[in-house]
């Protein structure tokens, strides 16, 4: 399974894949602090889908400007 999301301007977002293999999940109940890295969970590729079930928020990567942000859960496209 992959997941991606597509922005307004239509640049396609995609997980990203930090440097020791893990990506970024974060919890939507810390509000305002969940993009703090401190605050996210490194998690490996098939642990995503039961995270993004659970509502938290996935570090992705733009294939255009190559911006890295979190995306909630909701917005992601399971492909």
């Amino acid at each position: 399974m992959s997941w991606e999301y597509i922005a307004p301007d239509g640049e396609i977002f995609s997980p990203h894949r930090y440097p020791n293999g893990l990506f970024r999940v974060a919890d939507p109940a810390l509000g305002d602090v969940k993009h703090h890295a401190k605050n996210q969970l490194s998690v490996r590729e098939d642990q995503i889908e039961s995270y993004l079930q659970k509502g938290f928020w996935l570090r992705m990567k733009g294939d255009v400007a190559g911006k890295v942000v979190l995306i909630s859960a909701s917005d992601i496209k399971r492909t």
